[in-house]
This record gives C-alpha cells, structure tokens and sequence, in this order.
C-alpha cells in the first residue's frame, strides 16, 4: 500500500481552504457593491426628482412674468401709437425667432421605426429599419421649402440654431434626447405641406422600402410651443454701418 503524501494532503486542505475564504469574500464584496450601487442610484434619482420639480416651479414663475410684461405691454400700446409699433415689431420679431408660442392651420406627421426593426434581416443591417436624424432633416427641408411657419418635433421648438442628429437609438433634438415615435407638426396650408412630402420619389417614397411607417395629418389648429432654452450669441453682435 502507498504511503500518504502528508505535503500533499497539507497542500490541497489548505488550497481549499483558501478557495473558501476567497469565495466568501467575492459575495460579500458584490453584495456591497450591489447595496452601494443601489444607494447611489436612489440618491441620483432623489436629486433629479428634485431639478426635475425646482425646473418646473421656475418655469411657471416665468409664465407668470411673461404674462404680467404682456400685461404692461398692453397697456403702454395703449397710450402712445409709437409704443404700439415697436411692440407689434417686437412681436413679429419674437414669433420669427420661434419665442412666441403659435397656432394655425397645418399637418401632422408621425414617424415610426419599421415592424422589422427588431427583426433577423439576412444581409441587412437593422439600423435601415429604423428612423434616423437624416430622415427627420430630410422632412424638415421638404417643410421648409412648402413655407412651414413653425415647426416642432416632440414638443420640441425647431429653430434657426436647432440641431438633430443621432445619438446611439435615440435622436437629439435642442439636445433633448427623443425616442421614436417621432411626430412632427407644422403650421403653414396644409394641403401645399401634404404635397412637398407625398410626390413621387419624395420623402416617404424613399423610406417606404424599408417599412417606415410615416402618418400625415391634415389639421385644422395645429399648437406649436415657444422654444423654451437659453440661446446666448458670444461672438456675433450687431454689424454697425459705416459712419456711424
């Protein structure tokens, strides 16, 4: 009978032992890992509820504001015709600049990813399937072209400094982050709208090939907000003419 290598047996109880100890201390360790990371996300959320709630406040302090100025404004009109055309440019101004909220006859259009989006397609990639910020644009300039006077994306205010582009699966729009589906309202004839977008080999045409689904309403009122951020010009000012 062999003899019991004692080296051996001392060195796989104590191998054992040491895998023990390591593996009880890896679950404890996750486990508060797991605990922290769980503490650090509803610390997180506890303070966005909070900015979420401060913004809104603030917000409807400047609602309030506003309307008190509209209110002085009325009455300044009222007493001296100058008065009244520098604030009926001031407004024209404003509604151009997209800072008056606005309404008017105009169309709807709702954009959805294709049903095959989440679909194994051989040989196509699944990014084709879905709405990208090039097809937003493109509708966009198609609008623009038909004389859209105001338009919005999501509530989202679309001006001259606006910019939509992509970001990972969702599309950024006044770097507000929205996911699809995208809808799109302008305000201008609805029928001269309707058309820029549905003549052959336009827009939707392009995107039916891969089951973009694209809804256009005609509409009667059409609510398109104020844009709402702060826009600060740091290098452009107001060119002087000469001699003065």
């Amino acid at each position: 009978m062999k003899k019991i290598d004692h080296g051996i047996v001392s060195v796989t109880i104590l191998c054992i032992f040491l895998g023990t100890i390591i593996g009880i201390q890896f679950k404890t360790v996750k486990k508060q890992a797991t605990a922290y990371d769980i503490q650090r996300v509803s610390e997180l959320s506890i303070k966005l509820n909070s900015a979420t709630s401060e913004n809104e406040s603030l917000l409807e302090r400047i609602k309030e504001k506003d309307k008190k100025i509209a209110e002085y404004e009325s009455y300044m009109a009222e007493e001296s015709k100058e008065v009244k055309t520098i604030l009926d440019e001031s407004s024209n101004l404003k509604m151009l600049a997209g800072l008056t909220a606005v309404s008017g006859r105009g169309i709807s259009v709702a954009i959805n990813d294709s049903p095959k989006a989440g679909q194994q397609n051989e040989g196509i990639s699944t990014d084709a399937f879905l709405v990208h910020a090039e097809d937003i644009l493109s509708i966009l300039n198609e609008l623009n072209v038909a004389g859209a006077e105001a338009v919005c994306i999501n509530g989202q205010r679309i001006i001259s400094t606006s910019a939509v582009r992509c970001a990972g699966s969702v599309v950024n729009i006044n770097d507000v982050k929205i996911a699809a589906p995208f809808v799109i309202t302008a305000i201008g004839d609805p029928d001269i709208l309707e058309a820029s977008l549905m003549f052959p080999g336009g827009v939707v045409d392009a995107l039916k090939p891969w089951g973009i689904e694209i809804i256009i309403k005609k509409m009667e009122l059409v609510e398109i907000p104020a844009f709402e951020q702060q826009f600060e010009f740091k290098e452009a000012k107001p060119s002087k003419a000469e001699g003065l």
